[in-house]
């Protein structure tokens, strides 16, 4: 009997495991251009190697059907200059402005990955911004953009493996920030604690069932 609760022990820890985010920060100062945002092309660069390919959004063309933003607005040009936010697409101009407030992005297909750069940062001088979301399991998630200040830039990601994530928003408060370069989607299956498949909870749950009975009969 010990031994099948033991089992049964290892299977749950298996299914809950991901019940908090894995998160990948980085955040460098006085930013003026992508070149400048070291720290934060390293936090990617770890994001899109555990994710895999995933949708991007650059917001030089037309969003993708699959995808809502509410808040911000398009633009070539904050009006304030790198203070305010930028362009970190490759060969592109066009970043989503948001003037404090909050942005919210809404998928069509839930993700449990997603990920962006975002410049034009003082954590000094505003109130710390956000990113809150509704797993799976109906658990709001509250995570802290990385400080970055004099108008300093961060990327910030996030894997919720196995969750929907149907809407995820961006508390902006009262910066003037530019984002770019927008990731989301399904991820690659943790390879350390992969999310067991239902047909292998199938299996499981028969082999549970067959160890109790063989135990009634010992007993027997």
């Amino acid at each position: 009997m010990k031994k099948i609760l033991l089992i049964g022990a290892i299977l749950m820890g298996s299914v809950s495991a991901y019940a908090a985010p894995v998160t990948y920060l980085g955040s460098d100062n006085s930013v003026s251009s992508l070149a400048d945002m070291v720290n934060s092309s390293a936090a990617a660069a770890s994001f899109l190697a555990v994710t895999g390919s995933l949708t991007v959004v650059d917001f030089e063309s037309p969003l993708p059907s699959n995808l809502t933003i509410s808040g911000g607005t398009t633009t070539n040009n904050s009006g304030c200059g790198a203070l305010c936010g930028f362009n970190t697409t490759a060969g592109g101009e066009f970043f989503q402005l948001v003037t404090g407030g909050s942005v919210s992005f809404s998928f069509v297909n839930p993700v449990d990955a997603f990920g962006f750069y975002v410049n034009g940062l003082q954590t000094n001088l505003v109130p710390q911004q956000t990113i809150v979301y509704v797993d799976g399991s109906s658990v709001t998630q509250t995570i802290n953009m990385p400080s970055a200040i004099n108008g300093g830039g961060a990327f910030f990601g996030f894997v919720d493996y196995g969750q929907q994530i149907s809407s995820v928003t961006f508390n902006a408060t009262n910066d003037i920030l530019g984002f770019d370069d927008l990731h989301f989607g399904n991820s690659a299956t943790d390879p350390g604690n992969p999310v067991p498949e239902p047909a292998t909870m199938l299996l499981f749950g028969t082999g549970l069932a067959g160890l109790a009975a063989t135990g009634r009969r010992k007993r027997s």
